[in-house]
């Protein structure tokens, strides 16, 4: 007996400790934020301040878009964590407060000034309006009075000259006043508005209402005693992500190259990123993480011959699969979503200095420990992550059919540890912009980037005319093609030079395709493809001749023009 009335009254102590709750608003603060490249995960962490039993704390003004599924809490202190949700309420009505009550007694001041102004103003403004009707009425009657045309000539003449003065003095007095009435209106404006402004000052100054819902997590923790510590809460979002963008920078082709990453960061979370340290990742969290399990395939005859109802279990299964591919489409798709002021001599660091590279099991992460801030407005912002200089071999690959200018191929090596993805690529050639290509990684050890042309590698291109001829044979035809590949190197380097041509290809057979010379180039038969490598002193020049012969039926038309 006496153990149960023990147990009870321990159980009424538990109930009681879980009943006093503290429940309180913590000031968190953002303290990271890893950006993938769809979605990104953000830490908040605040200090509290928790009582023995339990204590509800509330982590206000978190994304609106954050999933719940992904928050993590952790801390440091004498408690136990129970429990973690996300809610949103409403932000409480303010009260209304009456005009005058509280208004400060300059502003009052000012107000009862201003309404004296204003009011001697209008006084003013009247007498001036008065004063232009009383010369109104008096030109009207100057020009009225024609008594004076009966006088004699010379009494004539002074009344008209008397009339002129009259008449101007009228003129400049009207104008004078017209002047002043023009500028006191001005004032009276002005004045108005100011007053205007002064008696709406409380309803200015009170904040505007918002009545949004304020999205909130809950952390619920057990304390075993009184005491302080620290919650740190993370979760992912969406509306939210970076892509990469390179430059490329080329000194000069015996140079390594200089490749450097930088990112678009933007975010519409609905929450805003102050001075926190971005890192980036090239993980995507909403890609599909779970590996397809291939089914039985099994194979059946075709049999035309169905009934209806076959038919109709057959749509079904159309339909199924159609939405099961609409599905697979919908998450294919989500997965898409410096200079120094004059006399300074220190050089202009940027964030590439502040940023430290590490590889996770399937990604890579960037963290920047400079503090970045991101308005949630879906602005792209610029970031620069890291900056490589890699060794490389350069090419002048001529395409003599298509073009006669050569162009610069970058082939990279020792370029799998960059974790590059595909993008596009400013060029940079000694300082200068020249142009944008793309970065396309493979699998391949080499990596080929293209620089653009070089005008200074030409190449021209004419047929051999003695070489080239035709032939009858009794029940064939042969064509003989010839052409010279005329190469100059007008630079001042000594340069690789790689020439691609190509001869036609035949599927026919009684179309026969020989090469009779190709000046040590390498022939691909299978596709046609004619290949020089060599390399070329500066201001070189080389000829090169490739001959084939094609064959075909002479009963049967073949269109020889592009030959």
């Amino acid at each position: 007996m006496k153990k149960i009335i023990i147990l009870l009254l321990s159980l009424q102590v538990g109930v009681l400790s879980f009943a006093e709750s503290n429940d309180l608003k913590v000031v968190s603060k953002i303290k990271g934020v890893t950006v993938y490249l769809s979605g990104a995960q953000v830490k908040r962490t605040a200090k509290v301040k928790y009582k023995k039993g339990i204590n509800k704390f509330r982590f206000e003004d978190v994304s609106p878009r954050l999933n719940q599924k992904t928050i993590q809490v952790k801390g440091k202190g004498e408690y136990i964590i129970l429990d973690v949700k996300k809610h949103y309420k409403y932000p409480e009505p303010k009260k209304v407060v009456k005009e005058d009550k509280g208004m400060p007694k300059s502003v009052l001041k000012k107000i009862s000034r201003l309404e004296d102004s204003i009011e001697n103003h209008t006084f003013l403004i009247a007498d001036v309006g008065d004063k232009l009707s009383f010369l109104t009425i008096e030109k009207d009657l100057l020009l009225k009075n024609q008594v004076f045309t009966k006088d004699s000539l010379p009494v004539l003449d002074e009344s008209l000259t008397y009339l002129r003065k009259q008449l101007l003095d009228i003129h400049l007095l009207k104008m004078r006043h017209k002047r002043s009435q023009t500028k006191m209106n001005k004032e009276l404006v002005v004045m108005q508005n100011r007053l205007t402004a002064l008696k709406n000052y409380k309803s200015n100054d009170t904040p505007i209402i918002d009545n949004n819902p304020i999205h909130y997590i809950e952390v619920t923790v057990q304390g075993k005693q009184d005491g302080y510590g620290s919650i740190d809460v993370s979760y992912l979002v969406n509306n939210a992500g970076w892509s990469p963008m390179y430059d490329i920078r080329v000194e000069n082709t015996s140079k390594p190259v200089g490749i450097t990453m930088k990112a678009n960061v933007y975010q519409n979370t609905g929450e805003e990123w102050s001075d926190v340290n971005l890192t980036l990742s090239t993980n995507n969290p909403f890609r599909n993480k779970v590996k397809p399990e291939l089914s039985v395939w099994y194979l059946n005859y075709y049999n035309p011959n169905r009934g209806y109802y076959d038919n109709l279990s057959k749509s079904k299964r159309s339909k199924a699969a159609t939405s099961a591919k609409d599905y697979q489409m919908e998450i294919e798709e989500s997965d898409d979503a410096a200079g120094a002021y004059p006399g300074s001599t220190t050089t202009a660091v940027t964030s590439l200095d502040y940023t430290v590279k590490t590889d996770m099991m399937a990604n890579a992460e960037y963290k920047i420990s400079l503090p970045y801030t991101v308005e949630s407005n879906n602005q792209a912002h610029m970031v620069a992550v890291t900056t490589h200089s890699i060794k490389s071999k350069y090419y002048h690959y001529l395409v003599p059919k298509y073009d006669r200018e050569a162009y610069i191929i970058a082939k990279l090596t020792d370029w799998e540890d960059l974790n590059l993805l595909p993008s596009k690529a400013n060029i940079f050639y000694d300082g200068s912009y020249i142009g944008e290509t793309r970065i396309n990684p493979t699998a391949n050890d080499t990596l080929n980037v293209s620089l653009g042309n070089d005008p200074s590698v030409v190449v021209k291109m004419q047929k051999n005319k003695d070489k080239t001829k035709d032939k009858i044979f009794t029940n064939q035809k042969e064509k003989t093609v010839s052409y010279d590949l005329k190469i100059k190197n007008n630079s001042l380097n000594t340069i690789n030079i790689v020439v691609e041509d190509h001869i036609p290809v035949s599927n026919d057979e009684s179309i026969k395709i020989e090469m009779e010379n190709k000046s040590g180039g390498k022939l691909e038969k299978e596709k046609g493809m004619l290949t020089w490598e060599f390399r070329m002193k500066a201001k070189g020049s080389k000829k090169i001749n490739y001959t084939y012969r094609v064959k075909y039926d002479k009963e049967k038309n073949l269109n020889l023009s592009s030959l």
